[in-house]
């Protein structure tokens, strides 16, 4: 394939058709099929070559990687771990569902998502949470609370359009629920005190898409985690704790996303298409 397979196309080609239905659709599933084989492949080399006792890859498996240049396609090994995890949860639908077919075309194709998908795997009672979000978004007031007093709403948390980032504050919530508000006036409104979060928690290396920085979103997350524990029952009535979680969350998926390199390959083919139209 050359240049000139990646020009738009036009004429008669992209008149209504059935024969242009066709293609699109048989486009989108291979691009699914894919990109499933791709994780499925990943999920078995980690699987073959992952220490279980260090949990490092061995340096066979590095040496291979790096010889191959295969470290260029996957990026660093963290992110090869997460095209991994999202084999596992293809893997998961594909054997552990009544209607695989139906249910592995509502996973979302992003590899960030899916490896969201998969900290729910194989979290506390993993599999039942994931086969509920499947079907509902799942709310509970607390931990302990059983599974017949979950709330369950539509649609799905699981679905093609689910981001990473909707998946990451649906797990926040879920592993750490915050409990129905007592009905009386809230008069706990005074400044207490200013905590702010290093603006390098948005930085992402431009050529790599790499996260770089001082600090991470896990970072973040375990001191918020910290922080929280300093408030319960004992004292409610006087201090209140409002972490602005969801809007580090989706501003850090979001310049995510901006540097991925996939996304600005994509970007600069749009770009050139449209100097060559001008």
């Amino acid at each position: 394939m050359d240049a000139n397979d990646y020009l738009i196309p036009g004429g008669n080609r992209i008149t209504f058709s059935n024969q242009l239905a066709d293609e699109i659709k048989e486009r989108f599933a291979a691009d699914r099929e894919n990109r499933f084989q791709l994780f499925l492949l990943a999920a078995g080399l980690r699987k073959k070559y992952l220490n279980k006792k260090t949990k490092e890859y061995t340096k066979e498996f590095v040496s291979w990687m790096k010889a191959k240049q295969l470290d260029e396609l996957f990026g660093s090994l963290s992110n090869f771990t997460k095209y991994a995890a999202a084999g596992d949860v293809v893997a998961y639908v594909a054997s552990n569902t009544s209607q695989p077919a139906k249910y592995l075309k509502r996973l979302p194709l992003s590899v960030g998502t899916l490896y969201e998908l998969s900290q729910i795997l194989t979290g506390m009672n993993g599999k039942e949470t994931f086969n509920t979000c499947l079907h509902f978004t799942a709310k509970r007031n607390s931990l302990s609370e059983p599974k017949h007093e979950w709330k369950t709403t539509k649609p799905a948390l699981i679905r093609p359009k689910t981001t990473e980032a909707i998946v990451r504050n649906w797990r926040r919530n879920w592993n750490d629920p915050t409990p129905p508000k007592k009905k009386r006036t809230d008069k706990r409104t005074l400044p207490l005190a200013t905590i702010s979060v290093s603006g390098e928690l948005f930085d992402f290396d431009k050529k790599t898409g790499d996260k770089i920085g001082c600090v991470d979103l896990p970072d973040v997350e375990a001191f918020i985690k910290k922080l929280n524990k300093l408030f319960g029952e004992e004292n409610a009535l006087q201090y209140k704790f409002e972490p602005n979680t969801e809007y580090l969350t989706n501003g850090y998926f979001k310049r995510k996303e901006a540097n991925d390199p996939a996304a600005r390959i994509v970007a600069r083919q749009k770009k050139a298409k449209s100097k060559k139209r001008s």
